[in-house]
């Protein structure tokens, strides 16, 4: 029931833009209270998570890993659970209250679309606030920001693996005015690639992508998580066509809210370009494994941001337009999330917190 008045508050803060800070506060801090009270029995993350709290090893990043030893003499995995997931998600409001006054917006996108996934991958939420701030550089220093946005971002990595991959953000931004003249030709470039990568096979990334994240990564055995976990196939042509149209769709939108687009908001545009971008090229990581659409889920943030920023300042049916398109589209990841990773009924109600 916590998720459905999360949802509700969100939307009406939303659609009369009233308290839209304050709401926004209590959205994620309810959010945060959600996945820091997980059930046992459903979620296997969770429980996952808790055998490795209460042995104390070395299984998951260094940064998460010395974060548990910490708190670990100190109080139980239910207690360090509930404490570590209301701080993220503090500071997830943080660095999303510094992009866009509408907050709420974004509470309502993020509640629907990535926190039924995210719940469970407690560890992509923490890489997901140092992506953040990282892209908060960009957009308030420019290329100033780029070098303290690497140094950001990076140290989110010592918390998920997957931050690596956006520290091309910032390398994609340094090139933001090439990207937004050319972002079409770009665009499909990737995709085209991506395709034949699923036609042919792309089985020799796996190699590449070991070697780099062996070289930079922060996990003891992500060797090993990404010639499995990450390389582990499964992947429809059907399939990697749905992450394809969502891909299309999300380029479409954009552009064509970019007609609101003021030049106040230029900045929000470009980064949801360059996040694009990113995740066009993680099309063909796709054909690797489904688990890349961790990859969308961090993306999936930029493009809210934007949509919020640009269409909640309009008036009347066009301000209407950019909540539906916000909506329909989290919605969307949110179907593909639950489809994507299989889970059965009593998961999804789990995820909710009705069982």
């Amino acid at each position: 029931m916590l998720w459905l008045g999360i949802v509700c508050i969100s939307f009406i803060s939303t659609c009369f833009q009233r308290l839209e800070r304050l709401t926004g506060l209590m959205s994620f801090l309810g959010l945060g209270y959600l996945a820091g009270t997980p059930n046992l029995v459903y979620d296997r993350d969770a429980f996952v998570y808790m055998q490795n709290y209460i042995y104390g090893t070395d299984y998951f990043e260094s940064g998460y890993n010395w974060l548990t030893k910490l708190f670990e003499p100190r109080m139980d995995y239910q207690t360090f659970r509930l404490y570590s997931s209301l701080i993220v998600f503090l500071l997830m409001f943080l660095a999303i209250f510094l992009m866009t006054k509408h907050v709420s917006a974004v509470a309502l996108f993020y509640a629907i679309g990535i926190f039924p996934v995210d719940k469970l991958q407690v560890r992509n939420c923490m890489g997901a606030v140092f992506i953040l701030f990282g892209a908060f550089m960009l957009i308030q220093f420019r290329k100033k920001g780029v070098l303290p946005s690497l140094l950001v971002i990076f140290a989110g990595s010592f918390f998920h693996s997957l931050a690596l991959y956006f520290l091309l953000l910032p390398v994609v931004w340094f090139f933001k005015d090439f990207v937004e003249k050319h972002f079409s030709i770009i665009i499909s470039s990737l995709v085209v690639t991506a395709f034949v990568f699923e036609i042919l096979g792309s089985t020799n990334l796996t190699p590449v992508l070991v070697q780099l994240l062996g070289r930079f990564g922060n996990r003891a055995n992500v060797a090993e998580n990404v010639s499995t976990v990450y390389s582990g196939g499964g992947l429809t042509f059907v399939q990697w066509f749905v992450f394809c149209a969502i891909t299309i769709f999300a380029v479409m939108a954009v552009q064509l809210f970019k007609r609101f687009c003021h030049e106040d908001m230029k900045p929000y545009y470009q980064i949801a370009l360059c996040a694009l971008v990113l995740w066009a090229a993680a099309l063909t990581l796709m054909t690797l494994s489904i688990d890349y659409i961790r990859v969308l889920r961090i993306v999936a943030f930029f493009y809210f941001i934007y949509i919020a920023n640009v269409m909640l300042n309009q008036k009347g049916n066009i301000r209407f337009s950019g909540i539906v398109v916000g909506v329909v589209s989290a919605i969307v990841l949110m179907l593909v999330g639950f489809w994507s990773y299989g889970f059965t009924a009593d998961q999804i109600r789990s995820i909710f917190g009705f069982i």
